[in-house]
């Protein structure tokens, strides 16, 4: 797997193939770019894919660095400088969709085009943004971080499937792609991300987006709520929204072929 250094020595993975226009994915919390599977086997033939692994996520490590969604972001351009990558269309799932927004005035010249799939601007619910998770639930899964990090785990991979998708045929592969134990990060990683993550309120960086966007959300994520999508589609200058009404966090896994589809669509009209 090829990797880079980050400027404050972090050395992070990520995996690559094809030639083309790039597409660069990002991966939501406690995840790695193996849930990128079906995107990259699919979209090698056509276009250059890369995949990042989180620092402190996957193969990547953070021995000196922190793990912040700022640190997260800037390590996003270094790749993308680094790569010298042009026109990149940026596809980000879950805390994926909250660094496109962080980096996307920063890193404006490189960028042509976002696929935001699952995310919100504010992780947690405020008074005038009613879209976000309750900041009580947030704070107990912080506070089971911290004790007992296996059953955070296992209540957060809980809310991950619809109540359809965990029926459906290919459930034991998209499962071990969201829940391979080698590649989580460190708890100390997870919680201080999850703490930074629930902090921000991304909403004014929406109305700096100039580029097309897609929208993609699961109609039954309890993560990132639907609404959420709604309110970025409001929002946004240039934006178009696709449900997966039987969806839940991560349709681009439990609905592969369809999610192909659209993606390839939205690309084609760039």
């Amino acid at each position: 797997m090829p990797f880079f250094i980050t400027p404050d020595g972090v050395k992070l993975n990520y995996l690559s193939a094809g030639e083309g226009k790039p597409l660069v994915f990002l991966h939501g919390w406690a995840m790695c770019s193996r849930v990128w599977k079906y995107q990259l086997e699919r979209f090698s033939k056509d276009y250059q894919v890369i995949a990042l692994d989180l620092r402190g996520h996957g193969e990547s490590h953070n021995e000196v660095g922190e793990c912040t969604l700022s640190s997260l972001t800037l390590d996003i351009i270094h790749l993308i400088e680094g790569l010298q990558l042009q026109k990149v269309t940026l596809v980000g799932w879950s805390l994926g969709v909250s660094l496109i927004l962080k980096l996307c005035s920063l890193a404006s010249s490189h960028i042509d085009s976002l696929v935001l799939v699952d995310g919100t601007p504010a992780l947690v619910a405020r008074g005038d943004f009613p879209y976000g998770l309750p900041p009580a639930v947030v704070k107990r899964m912080l506070r089971l971080i911290r004790s007992n990090f296996t059953r955070a785990l296992s209540m957060f991979y809980q809310l991950l499937l619809s109540d359809k998708e965990e029926e459906m045929d290919h459930r034991e592969e998209v499962w071990d792609l969201l829940t391979d134990s080698h590649y989580l990060p460190h708890k100390e990683v997870a919680s201080a991300l999850l703490m930074d993550f629930a902090r921000e309120d991304l909403r004014g960086e929406l109305g700096k987006v100039t580029v097309p966007v897609l929208l993609v959300h699961g109609g039954k994520d309890r993560i990132c709520l639907p609404g959420a999508a709604r309110y970025m589609r409001e929002q946004l200058k240039n934006a178009e929204i696709l449900f997966f009404p039987e969806a839940g966090h991560a349709p681009f896994l439990t609905h592969a072929e369809f999610f192909n589809i659209q993606l390839k669509k939205f690309l084609v009209l760039l």
